[in-house]
């Protein structure tokens, strides 16, 4: 078994949307913790603000299957990826980004992924849900990382229930 988390983010229906993500996410792998949920403006966009957090749970899939079983539950869940779009980004339901698999390290596969050290509602959500998880390239805590970044981003905590 992995130690993986996710982050999940969405800004249209984000409420239905985060629901139906962490209801896949407890039928697939059983126990998952959430941590909180924090409302941050769309960056690099015009669009509703996102709601986002991040979850933790044992897999015992590999790192290719999970990302199928993600991608599957996003389409299932109506997020469409356009093959042309160049990732720009745009508006959605569910998102569910990858963020670590255990301790590995794979730069192709975004494993950490970056996120983690660039964006705010990534970050905070982590350092709340594992404080003491050391990031597999920085040796460092997520509390440390998030007490020494200086990201900019504004978020706001939500009260939500799943």
């Amino acid at each position: 078994m992995t130690q993986v988390y996710l982050g999940l983010g969405a800004n249209i229906e984000p409420q239905d949307s985060l629901r139906a993500g962490i209801s896949e996410l407890r039928v697939t792998f059983g126990h998952v913790e959430i941590s909180p949920v924090y409302q941050a403006p769309a960056v690099g966009m015009d669009g509703p603000d996102f709601l986002n957090l991040v979850v933790g749970f044992e897999c015992a899939m590999t790192h290719t299957q999970l990302i199928a079983w993600i991608r599957a539950t996003e389409t299932k869940h109506g997020r469409i990826r356009s093959p042309g779009s160049n990732n720009k980004p745009s508006s959605h339901g569910l998102d569910m980004d990858l963020l670590l698999f255990g301790d590995s390290v794979d730069e192709a596969a975004k494993v950490p992924r970056p996120d983690i050290l660039s964006c705010a509602y990534v970050l905070q959500p982590l350092a709340d849900l594992a404080p003491n998880l050391i990031h597999p390239t920085r040796a460092q805590t997520m509390r440390q990382l998030n007490q020494s970044s200086e990201l900019g981003q504004t978020l706001r905590s939500t009260q939500f229930s799943f």
